[in-house]
């Protein structure tokens, strides 16, 4: 999990969405806006899944990802949209994917 202070709260989320900056890939979608320092959130809808069981096994696995890759990232907010098929993907699958979107796009 990551720190509090890493993490993105929810009034944030309309100002990041109003910024532009989108990434995407097949399992996930990334919007980013400016900021001083990394932080993250992620934003799994009913529509992925009506169990908030699923949807919280989905936000887990990639905050771990997260956490692995959050010194390598440059500054900003960083708005991780999961697109449905993301219950399916994880280990070394989900690692790429993210990096991809996380440090490469951006």
């Amino acid at each position: 999990m990551l720190p509090k202070n890493r993490r993105i709260s929810r009034k944030l989320f309309k100002e990041i969405i109003s910024q532009k900056k989108r990434f995407s890939s097949q399992n996930f979608s990334l919007q980013v806006a400016s900021n001083d320092k990394a932080r993250f959130a992620v934003s799994v809808s009913k529509k992925i899944s009506k169990k908030a069981v699923v949807r919280n096994k989905i936000r887990r696995r990639v905050y771990s990802v997260i956490g692995e890759f959050m010194s390598e990232t440059k500054p900003g907010f960083y708005l991780i949209i999961t697109k449905p098929g993301a219950q399916e993907i994880k280990g070394e699958k989900l690692r790429n994917e993210l990096k991809k979107l996380l440090v490469v796009s951006y």
